[in-house]
């Protein structure tokens, strides 16, 4: 059990799912480039544009969220987890099926795909376990972890479902049972990416942007506004409503993001650095993405609309949060951890200023829009240029991981290291 009161997890947890995620980030946009020839035109089946998608979505942003969920959960709710070994068993399970679920998406294996499918279903089902564990002990009396809460039990409802639904489209591929696997695809996606992955974002925001703006949280009553628009219209997508969904998503972003820009006129801290940069493009992209997929329902884009639609909301929205979050949270999470091995208390404004991570902003929205152009103009050359600039991103992010790790070796020790069961004087 974690010791009442402690929220901090052995390093070896959260740092290990961070570092898989640097590692998948790169592998996402190798395998796009590879895949530039068929990219625009992919219609969902395996190959390595799939792979890529799922390199990115449980790779990068799964594995992130699940990670440094663990360790932020018990900051935001206000309650332990019920113990570290699930959370080491999550890793166990969900970064070896990874691997193993893209490598056979990329070489159309059945064995692999079905491992591969049933591991990451494993290490889902034990985070949704630990992590509804830790909320039905929450203390609800505070306005900010009732939030949090409310948008965690929406997400792990959301992961149930896409998980059944992921299983489903695997096994589609050895028996063909399914009537119309593109439209399963296609709610598969909405369900992971607006439903557990959008879900979960919006709750941690509710306590990241007011931490590292230093600014007071977001009122209850809009956010919860928010929340049930957004739930709405995942019911509406999952009954094939996609109209109404798209509607009511749409709704639901616009006044997400105006929330957001609230507490960003609010706020104390002004400088920000690249993480926010990136932020705010998310913050741009999600309800641009729920315009192309509203285009996309009604039939008024050409062929290169499911593309376009797919990079805008995992590349543009979503990955662009994890990464500008990431940028802070790797620092802050390596001072706190600094701090209890008795090393020297960094600044984290000292840890997050290097010219690394804005190489690896500029080749992220750089890549983006070379895909993105690359689709619209369907000139393979762009796509294998963006993809590539984007892999050249993620190098910088890992080589600045990796020296944040050396720097936080080298901090002098100041106090003894707390011996197990005791507190360092």
């Amino acid at each position: 059990m974690i010791a009442p009161g402690s929220k901090l997890l052995p390093a070896s947890i959260p740092f290990r799912f961070l570092a898989a995620a640097l590692l998948f980030h790169l592998l996402g946009w190798t395998a796009l480039a590879a895949g530039a020839p068929v990219v625009a035109g992919a219609e969902g089946g395996l190959g390595l544009p799939v792979a890529a998608l799922h390199l990115i979505t449980l790779g990068v942003l799964t594995v992130t969220a699940v990670g440094a969920g663990f360790q932020l959960l018990p900051v935001a709710i206000q309650a332990d987890l019920p113990g570290v070994w699930p959370c080491r068993m999550t890793g166990w399970l969900l970064l070896p099926g990874v691997v193993v679920l893209t490598w056979g998406m990329m070489t159309a294996d059945l064995w692999l795909l079905g491992i591969g499918g049933i591991s990451v279903a494993l290490a889902l089902l034990v985070f949704a376990v630990v992590v509804g564990m830790a909320l039905l002990r929450t203390d609800q009396t505070n306005p900010q972890v009732r939030l949090v809460v409310r948008h965690l039990w929406a997400a792990l409802a959301c992961l149930m479902a896409l998980a059944v639904l992921g299983l489903a489209l695997l096994g589609d591929f050895a028996h063909g049972y399914l009537d119309d696997h593109r439209t399963v695809a296609v709610i598969h996606l909405v369900v992971a990416c607006y439903g557990f992955l959008g879900l979960l974002a919006a709750g941690f925001v509710q306590v990241l942007v007011p931490m590292f703006a230093l600014v007071a949280p977001q009122r209850e009553r809009p956010a919860t506004l928010v929340l049930a628009l957004a739930v709405a219209a995942l019911i509406l997508a999952g009954a094939g409503a996609l109209i109404g969904a798209a509607s009511i998503g749409l709704a639901a972003a616009c006044l997400h993001v105006h929330g957001m820009a609230g507490l960003m006129r609010r706020r104390n801290r002004r400088d920000l650095g690249t993480s926010f940069l990136l932020v705010r493009l998310s913050w741009a992209m999600l309800p641009a993405s729920l315009l192309l997929g509203l285009l996309l329902i009604l039939d008024l884009l050409p062929a290169w609309g499911p593309g376009l639609f797919v990079l805008t909301l995992v590349g543009g929205w979503l990955l662009s949060l994890v990464l500008g979050m990431l940028q802070r949270i790797l620092p802050f999470l390596s001072a706190i951890h600094a701090a209890r091995a008795g090393r020297r208390i960094p600044k984290v404004s000292e840890l997050s200023d290097s010219p690394l991570l804005q190489i690896q902003a500029s080749c992220h929205v750089a890549a983006l829009a070379a895909v993105g152009m690359g689709m619209v103009l369907d000139l393979e050359v762009l796509i294998r240029g963006g993809a590539l600039t984007g892999a050249g991103g993620a190098v910088a992010f890992i080589i600045y991981a990796l020296d944040l790790y050396l720097r936080i070796r080298a901090l002098p020790q100041v106090r003894p290291v707390a011996a197990r069961g005791k507190t360092a004087p």
